[in-house]
């Protein structure tokens, strides 16, 4: 036992750093981010702003399926106010899941990453055939929707690059 009860025993690995607590753990430096980092980064933040605009779209060009409602006109414009706060923050939650340990270098935010774009791109196509099935002009949502294909198939592909999991711990 020691002489002195309030300090740690050492148990191996290297000392704390000074005015660090006795088991904090050291964690090594992060490597610099490579450009394909930077790359995927933006291209994150391009997919949610095409997501916040495909929302958008899709909420203001649909409005009749709100005014079948039974409760007037006050109702259904509460549940369209409630839906679009709801829907728009649950995609900026997502996407700062994503975006802000990614930053950090996180793999688990990379595999989270490749998840959620995979899934985006699964329901956008799915998405676009519903809307070429259905019998009404949607040719605003085809765009967003193209667009928001495109982003993420991007996202994809940059995201398995060398460039980006050497800096990934």
């Amino acid at each position: 036992m020691s002489q002195q009860p309030y300090e740690p025993r050492g148990h191996g690995g290297p000392p704390p750093l000074p005015g660090a607590p006795p088991y904090a753990k050291v964690r090594p430096p992060r490597p610099p981010a490579t450009p394909d980092l930077r790359l995927l980064l933006r291209l994150t933040v391009a997919s949610f702003v095409v997501a916040v605009l495909g929302g958008a779209v899709g909420y203001l060009a649909a409005p009749e399926q709100y005014s079948g409602l039974p409760a007037g006109t006050a109702f259904s414009t509460i549940v369209l106010v409630i839906s679009v706060l709801f829907g728009f923050g649950l995609t900026a939650g997502l996407y700062a899941l994503v975006y802000f340990p990614l930053r950090e270098q996180r793999q688990w935010a990379w595999i989270l990453g490749l998840v959620l774009a995979s899934m985006a791109l699964l329901t956008t196509l799915a998405n676009v055939v519903l809307v070429l099935a259905a019998p009404i002009d949607a040719s605003l949502g085809l765009v967003t929707g193209a667009l928001k294909a495109v982003v993420d198939t991007a996202w994809l592909v940059v995201a398995v690059r060398p460039g980006v999991r050497a800096v990934l711990r």
